[in-house]
């Protein structure tokens, strides 16, 4: 359904029980609620080109076999609902070109502090608003969560300092952050990192220099490092 300019998603699209692969393009504000049972065996999602989309669906809970979820130009989306953190099987998720959304997800309730997800790839780009990423989403995966990438995000100024816990990551790329000035305390706790690639962000590829940037130490410990000065 990519592409095509509905004004709502039609009430039958939500019986189709055995959906697996679903693209989505609509005109609509607001999108109806899924209903219990409805789109259980559906894996992969996409929001694309949904311009005057402000939220997502309500009942997210219910895509209880999701393992993708990508969203790509949706200009009015603001933010990810909570509930995606009672999806289990989630894997990746891609929000990229979404100009007003930011991440920021804290931990709530108590249930929040003992989630185990399963996301392994995490990739945002070209979020003009973005300041803070997803702790809930990231956090809650942190034996699993293996990539992530920021890309073009001009309000990004800081790495949490959570980040330390995200154990099991394999690979970290940073691009076009102008504003981010400097890595977090604990990086060295990653030890699972391999990758390391920073561009585009003047002041921090100046602090990871490997002779002497005041950030190098903690990141000599990682195999692959790519700085790229501009």
């Amino acid at each position: 359904m990519w592409n095509v300019p509905l004004m709502q998603l039609p009430d039958s699209v939500q019986s189709l029980i055995e959906l697996r692969y679903l693209e989505i393009t609509i005109e609509a504000k607001h999108l109806k609620e899924i209903r219990p049972g409805c789109w259980s065996s559906l894996q992969y999602l996409s929001l694309a080109n949904c311009e005057n989309l402000e939220g997502l669906f309500e009942g997210m809970q219910c895509l209880t076999s999701l393992q993708t979820l990508y969203l790509h130009y949706c200009p009015k989306l603001v933010s990810l609902p909570r509930s995606l953190k009672f999806l289990t099987k989630l894997e990746e998720l891609y929000v990229i070109d979404c100009g007003e959304i930011n991440l920021q997800m804290e931990p709530e309730e108590e249930e929040d502090k003992d989630l185990h997800l399963s996301l392994k790839i995490f990739r945002v780009f070209s979020l003009d608003a973005m300041t803070y990423l997803p702790r809930l989403l990231l956090e809650g995966s942190s034996t699993t969560l293996q990539q992530i990438e920021i890309g073009f995000c001009d309000e990004l100024e800081v790495l949490p300092a959570w980040l330390q816990n995200l154990t099991s990551l394999h690979k970290l790329e940073i691009s076009c952050c102008p504003n981010l000035l400097s890595l977090p305390e604990g990086m060295d706790r990653l030890t699972e990192l391999r990758q390391l690639k920073i561009e585009g962000c003047p002041v921090l590829t100046e602090r990871c220099r490997r002779d002497g940037g005041a950030d190098w130490h903690k990141i000599a410990h990682v195999q692959e490092v790519n700085i790229i000065y501009y």
